[in-house]
């Protein structure tokens, strides 16, 4: 039997050969595409795992910057309400309906336009100084234009806090993503990336310092900045309406389009943005020295390398195009919820449900009433509308996307 067996493979032992060698090939071909399907198998799951972390990080990023921004607006929004007290300009117009009412004048237009202003003002407020006169009409004129300029320069600034804080809170997410990722492939190709770190003790505390100096740099905005705002808005709002008196007749459409063209003069120069929100380079110590410690100062004095690359990117980005359309976005969306409720107040008060909110005709005195008190809904620290509805807008996740996938800077 085995001498049989022996003939045979002897016999066709080119066969024989050709199908082993067959059989090898293909066992270990099979072995080594299964090894690579399990190998591209694996990528994909770490490229998902590495979408699904970025995806993680930065939908918290947007959370923090909603936050940080929460917590910021009442500190924004305090020295201009401070600085346009339309309520101080309410009160004299009220003592002046009372010193004509007791001398016997009447006047029922000037009456009622009062006493609508002041029904929706806040009546803790101080008087103006005693030897202050001013006329009826100047009196109204700086109703009808604080009135406006308060409001659009809460919008303004407010918007380029959220503007100011996304791209901050992005590009430090982004870079501390980056720094996790390198030491991640680092320690897979076996080269220590910690203990080269700890070779410097001082690096740490100096990065830290880097980035707790730029993320201060809101500090310009919040004292500095609003008031580069306010001028500018100031002038528009005085040009836009000043062929406009109090008891003009307006409908919501005809006062939305007032807006827009104030709007659009405002931003017809975008040069202030980065005036607002950035100081000019001989003050960058200056505002340092306002947000940091004397340690803190020093070790910033000493390596300030991290500081200067964060803040000019920064830059690039708010003197972006990008960024103007962003701001657009975001104004709009502020100006859309003050006409949506006094649209919704006007409603309110008319009899008739036929007719459309934005058809309605109003006295200007009674929008500035509704604006005054809209600008008032910026002293909330949370559950702000304005807020909320700002930071909703599609552009400005687009923005903030484009920062944070941005590993080319």
């Amino acid at each position: 039997m085995i001498a049989e067996l022996r003939r045979f493979l002897h016999r066709n032992r080119r066969r024989v050969f050709i199908g082993s060698s067959l059989l090898a090939i293909i066992y270990f071909g099979v072995g080594y595409l299964r090894q690579k399907f399990i190998d591209y198998q694996l990528k994909l799951a770490e490229e998902k795992f590495s979408r699904e972390q970025i995806k993680r990080r930065f939908e918290q990023t947007q959370k923090d910057s909603l936050y940080t921004i929460y917590s910021l607006v009442p500190v924004l929004s305090a020295p201009i309400l401070d600085a346009l007290q339309v309520e101080k300009i309410t009160q004299l117009l009220q003592a002046r309906r009372l010193e004509k009412k007791n001398i016997g004048g009447h006047d029922k237009n000037f009456n009622d336009d009062i006493s609508t202003v002041s029904a929706t003002t806040n009546n803790d407020i101080t008087p103006f100084a005693e030897g202050e006169r001013k006329s009826k009409n100047e009196l109204w004129n700086d109703l009808k234009s604080q009135s406006l300029t308060r409001l659009i320069t809460l919008i303004y600034s407010n918007a380029l806090l959220i503007l100011l804080t996304r791209l901050q809170l992005n590009i430090l997410a982004r870079r501390e993503y980056l720094e996790d990722a390198i030491k991640v492939a680092s320690t897979k190709s076996g080269f220590n990336v910690k203990k080269i770190e700890s070779n410097d003790p001082n690096k740490q505390s100096s990065n830290y310092v880097n980035e707790q100096a730029y993320l201060s740099c809101s500090w310009w905005l919040l004292n500095r900045g609003w008031t580069v705002i306010n001028e500018r808005v100031e002038r528009a709002v005085n040009q836009t309406f000043k062929d406009i008196t109090p008891r003009a007749e307006l409908t919501l459409d005809e006062f939305a389009i007032l807006l827009n063209s104030t709007q659009k003069l405002i931003e017809d120069d975008s040069s202030f943005v980065i005036k607002s929100l950035l100081p000019p380079k001989n003050l960058e110590t200056f505002l340092l020295q306002q947000t940091l410690d004397e340690v803190s100062l020093s070790l910033l004095h000493e390596n300030s390398e991290n500081f200067q690359i964060l803040l000019n990117e920064t830059t690039n980005y708010i003197t972006s195009s990008s960024s103007s359309i962003v701001l657009s976005s975001l104004v709009n969306a502020g100006i859309s919820t003050t006409l949506n409720h006094v649209a919704w107040n006007l409603t309110q008060k008319e009899t008739s449900n036929m007719i459309q909110p934005n058809l309605i005709k109003v006295k200007l005195a009674v929008l500035l009433a509704q604006i005054s008190r809209a600008a008032n809904d910026f002293k909330s620290a949370t559950s702000n509308e304005y807020i909320n509805n700002m930071d909703k807008t599609a552009e400005l996740d687009e923005l903030s996307a484009s920062v944070y996938s941005n590993f080319e800077v």
